[in-house]
């Protein structure tokens, strides 16, 4: 597999920026970007947490003028590295143990009603939420649009539109046949929406945009079983998904599935300048970050991965995993495995459940088989311990 090394660099002289999460860009007489990051060095500022850059045959990885970033690495996968404020914990809403989570999590008393009624989304405190059904058979969610520059890999800052504040958006859990109703607000300047896949209510498609400082409700009903994703649906819808607004709903079948070790991996891509091509890869929305810090299993344990391909501009991607072969759900919508193998290639809006267990110790690398978009970002590991 080809390998890939960070540089954060972009074509042209842009200006620096910080290092922390949600930093905002200085101003600079080139315009408005994406992405602006320092072109003229790859020497950390005083004061920030530099992860140097690892070297291959090719030698250390340069800027090249004009030819955009420039990735070059070593022998076993992505260089790219995640933003160094970020901690192992800050994807926690993605994973979810086998014997974690229960009623408290997501319950919530309705004063008006003295109704239980489901209103949390999974978040770094809750992790992915627990496959439990709501007893009143409705769950209510806030859903916002928000603009906001995101510390999407070391020294990249990508200018978003999000659901929630975060790409991806929050990962939503329902059991088939529970109703959800979304509240929507538009808080941006622009018209979107919010689409789900899925079997719903024509009514509630979600293709109609919202305008700016709008609000709407959807009310669908949840189904089939299996992981769904959703997105806005304005036009050019490309455009509106490759800047960030996508997320996942998890169906869960009543009865559920075994108790298991649950990871969601989304894949996405950004565009950091404008071209219609992608320079980095990410899964959840964070380039490098599960080569920094490896997705934790137990020897021996049923580890479910929710794997979704939410990737604008490249029409193929995949999901290979070393050393291991695994049972393929595709969709979801079925008890049974359509096939066990150890990859699992999707196009565009495609996702699959995956379930395998991990028998010896050891690390386990996991990447999309498209080689360039592990280089930029997208490889990982399970570590079985």
């Amino acid at each position: 597999m080809a390998g890939g090394g960070l540089v954060g660099l972009l074509k042209g002289n842009r200006t620096s920026l910080p290092i922390g999460y949600g930093s905002s860009p200085e101003t600079t007489s080139t315009g408005s970007l994406d992405c602006v990051t320092d072109a003229s060095t790859v020497v950390a500022e005083p004061g920030t947490s530099f992860q140097p850059t690892y070297q291959s045959s090719l030698g250390p990885a340069q800027a090249t003028t004009g030819r955009g970033l420039e990735v070059i690495g070593n022998s076993y996968g992505s260089m790219v590295h995640p933003p160094a404020a970020l901690g192992r914990d800050y994807l926690s809403a993605f994973e979810r143990q086998s014997n974690q989570g229960s009623l408290n999590t997501i319950q919530k008393k309705d004063s008006t009603t003295a109704a239980i009624t489901y209103t949390a989304l999974s978040d770094r405190k809750s992790g992915l939420l627990p496959p439990v059904r709501s007893p009143g058979g409705v769950r209510e969610y806030k859903v916002d649009t928000i603009d906001r520059p995101l510390n999407v890999a070391h020294g990249s800052i990508f200018r978003a539109w999000t659901f929630n504040g975060n790409v991806p958006g929050p990962i939503m859990r329902a059991t088939e046949g529970e109703t959800l109703k979304i509240h929507f607000n538009n808080l941006t300047s622009m018209p979107h929406s919010l689409h789900f896949h899925g079997t719903h209510d024509v009514n509630y498609d979600g293709w109609e945009p919202i305008p700016p400082g709008k609000s709407t409700e959807y009310i669908i009903k949840a189904g089939p079983p299996g992981i769904h994703p959703y997105h806005c649906h304005t036009a050019p819808i490309d455009t509106h998904i490759a800047k960030g607004l996508l997320g996942a709903l998890i169906v869960d079948p009543n009865p559920a599935r075994p108790p298991a070790r649950e990871v969601v991996l989304i894949l996405n891509g950004y565009d950091l300048s404008g071209r219609g091509r992608n320079d980095l890869f990410c899964w959840n929305g964070i380039a490098g970050f599960y080569d920094r810090y490896p997705i934790r299993v137990k020897v021996g344990e049923l580890v479910r991965i929710y794997v979704v391909n939410m990737v604008e501009f490249d029409p193929i991607a995949s999901f290979h995993l070393h050393a291991q072969t695994f049972d393929v759900y595709r969709t979801g919508t079925r008890m049974t495995p359509d096939e066990h193998t150890d990859i699992v290639t999707l196009g565009q809006t495609e996702r699959a459940i995956l379930e395998v267990r991990f028998e010896r110790k050891g690390r386990y690398m996991f990447h999309p088989h498209q080689s360039y978009m592990a280089a930029k970002g997208a490889m990982g590991w399970f570590v079985a311990v």
